[in-house]
């Protein structure tokens, strides 16, 4: 309910405890959004030419989540770009409009994972498959990673994410942590010269969560919703980068 727009089981009862243990499952979350959008491109790309078929993933992506973390990405671009105050900075990112630094955001980030998506597919389609596969699922899991760092920002009681924000447990830190690095310890298990290049994916996701929780904490004195779909977005980048960049180098 919370993480997608798939419909939910009619005998589902929500609940606030509920949800606030599902954190450990973003990166399981991961794996139904790379299978929709992934082997979306990988099937089209037998009739289509790859960069249509690879579009037409993303756009599946998108729906399957609503945009959810697309949003996070704009609205911390509009928060940062324009506002120079804890407050005002909190402010923009609760305005639902778009502005500037958003839609810029939007643009390099889509146009940039559109053009990394397909090196990846060129250089091979399994390849491919995997790779977003994992980014899905360890970007989901560095966005936890960085919830755990760093508190909650807003007033707990005014925001909609409210029982997201509890303390987790280690139980949570480690289901979480299964299903976002299962899927990269799969790969290299299959692949084992492959090793390398992810862990270059993983070191540039590490650099840029213990930048941002630096820059968060200073800025705003912790995250919000929308800095965990920004670190998501974010980090997905990283992975298909860090394995473009490592296959162009050795």
């Amino acid at each position: 309910m919370f993480n997608t727009r798939l419909p939910v089981p009619p005998f589902y009862k929500y609940s606030e405890e509920a949800l606030a243990r599902s954190s450990r499952y973003f990166p399981l979350m991961g794996w139904i959004v790379s299978a929709g959008a992934s082997f979306v491109s990988y099937g089209l790309a037998q009739i289509l030419p790859i960069e249509i078929s690879i579009l037409l993933g993303m756009i599946v992506s998108v729906l399957i989540t609503g945009g959810l973390h697309e949003d996070g990405l704009a609205d911390v671009c509009d928060a940062f770009g324009g506002g120079w105050s804890k407050e005002r900075i909190l402010e923009i990112m609760k305005d639902s409009r778009i502005g500037t630094f958003g839609s810029i955001g939007l643009i390099l980030s889509l146009g940039l994972k559109f053009f990394l998506l397909v090196g990846l597919f060129k250089l091979s389609p399994v390849i491919f498959l995997f790779t977003s596969w994992f980014a899905h699922a360890a970007s989901r899991w560095s966005a936890m990673i960085l919830m755990m760092l760093i508190p909650y920002a807003r007033d707990n009681d005014l925001s909609k994410s409210k029982p997201m924000v509890k303390k987790l447990f280690v139980s949570d830190f480690i289901i979480s942590t299964f299903f976002g690095c299962f899927p990269a310890i799969y790969f290299v298990i299959l692949f084992p010269d492959q090793i390398p290049r992810v862990l270059i994916g993983f070191g540039f996701a590490l650099i840029l969560i213990n930048y941002l929780k630096y820059y968060f904490k200073k800025w705003i004195e912790g995250f919000t919703g929308d800095c965990l779909g920004f670190t998501q977005q974010a980090t997905e980048l990283l992975f298909y980068l860090g394995l473009l960049i490592s296959w162009n180098s050795f």
